[in-house]
């Protein structure tokens, strides 16, 4: 990409995605077609309505850095600082897990059980008391204050899931719990983008030490669960790059879902519901044992894999 040759939107696209095939890059024309929408700030339609357009000095000043560090394996995502999720667009960096597109299930299903959880919750009626015209009596109206769905986020991290649902429920009352303090940055910074101060309340601190004050109607969580020993057979661009403490326990993978099976029932109503994103088909097994008093629903991606673990109490006979 050196010397006075004119580049077009076209002829860089063709160079730069053959430059990352020849690294070894996969999906390499969609990730210069990513790369030329945030340098050019435009959509992806636009690139190819344009693709006889000429790119300044200035522009390729900002998307050669960009696509030498893709040539590296960091992914695309990091490299413009944001992604895609559910229709939404976040902030994301180094400090926090990239959404996949397998944690959209997670969010699809809670948003499937929700109806059914708000019809057992019953309105809350509050008496407010006001003043007569005359300043001396005290009228007395009854008031019902609207539903609320609360559920807790666990390991929020970008905050996909979390605004995700916020989004979609709108009775929904989320309280997101995130250990790191980088992570924690980047969740503020994209509530904060969807004006959701006032429905989604941050907790920083670990979820083993966490007591809340009222029982959740609903958990998620896609907690850490690559086993410490598969962690060296991960692709570069996930190893390299993205937080380790968000991807492995550090053991087996499976440290979060045994703590969750025991203390659920402190975090959870008695017809609360619990969604959890895991491991896929090697890890079924073991989580049907973890979650053995549980009644249990083991729901696919659409990769067909086993991915996401929903779990409630089981009925009284």
């Amino acid at each position: 990409m050196a010397g006075s040759k004119t580049w077009t939107v076209m002829s860089i696209m063709n160079w730069s995605a053959n430059y990352l095939e020849e690294k070894g890059i996969d999906e390499s024309k969609t990730i210069v077609e990513w790369l030329l929408c945030e340098t050019l700030s435009c959509s992806r339609m636009d690139l190819y309505l344009k693709f006889d357009r000429s790119m300044s000095e200035a522009e390729l000043a900002v998307f050669r850095p960009m696509l030498l560090k893709c040539a590296a394996n960091q992914p695309v995502q990091q490299v413009v600082g944001n992604c895609e999720f559910y229709g939404l667009k976040l902030t994301v960096n180094e400090h926090v897990l990239i959404p996949r597109p397998e944690t959209e299930r997670l969010v699809e299903e809670t948003i499937k059980l929700a109806p059914s959880l708000l019809e057992k919750i019953k309105p809350k009626e509050i008496v407010r008391k006001e003043k007569s015209d005359d300043g001396e009596e005290v009228k007395e109206t009854n008031i019902t204050l609207p539903q609320e769905l609360n559920i807790l986020d666990i390991g929020s991290g970008s905050g996909c899931i979390a605004i995700a649902l916020a989004m979609h429920i709108p009775q929904a009352k989320i309280t997101a719990i995130e250990k790191s303090e980088d992570a924690v940055k980047v969740l503020k910074r994209n509530i904060n983008f969807y004006n959701l101060e006032n429905r989604i309340n941050i907790i920083h601190g670990d979820i083993r030490e966490y007591r809340p004050e009222t029982p959740f109607h609903m958990i998620v969580s896609n907690p850490p669960y690559i086993a410490d020993s598969e962690m060296n057979s991960l692709d570069k661009n996930v190893s390299y790059y993205e937080p380790h403490q968000a991807l492995s326990d550090k053991d087996d993978g499976l440290t979060f879902y045994r703590f969750f099976a025991k203390n659920f029932s402190n975090l959870m109503t008695n017809n609360g519901v619990a969604l959890l994103e895991y491991g896929g088909n090697e890890q079924t097994f073991e989580m049907k044992n973890i979650f053995s008093i549980y009644e249990q629903t083991v729901v696919k991606d659409y990769q067909k894999d086993d991915r996401v673990f929903i779990v409630k109490a089981k009925e009284e006979a």
